[in-house]
């Protein structure tokens, strides 16, 4: 299980993931509009969460962190297996959302 302190350098991990030329032709070739506008908008989401909890103060935020820690690995874990098997674009938009959800709850930015 990942701590808290090693949480953001996973996040970042899967941001460059989720831009990655294997995932983006996968989206492309998705033929569901809606799910390939859904995925870059979540795909933004979680970048510009990410983004937020490293410009943020890091005590606090890692403070804030801590009683998510669990929460928050499952997503992660989640959306990990999702960007490896690369065939759902579901599941993907699905855990960035997962993840998103629980970085919103630490850093509000929208």
């Amino acid at each position: 299980m990942r701590t808290t302190t090693n949480l953001l350098p996973k996040m970042r991990e899967q941001v460059s993931k989720l831009y990655s030329p294997e995932v983006q032709i996968k989206i492309e070739q998705e033929r569901d509009e809606a799910k390939k506008k859904a995925f870059v908008t979540q795909r933004k989401y979680y970048d510009d969460y990410l983004h937020q909890l490293e410009i943020q103060n890091l005590q606090g935020i890692l403070e804030k962190m801590k009683p998510l820690e669990a929460e928050l690995n499952r997503a992660i874990q989640s959306l990990d297996n999702s960007i490896q098997s690369v065939n759902n674009a579901v599941n993907i938009i699905s855990g960035i959302q997962s993840v998103s959800s629980i970085v919103a709850r630490i850093v509000p930015i929208f």
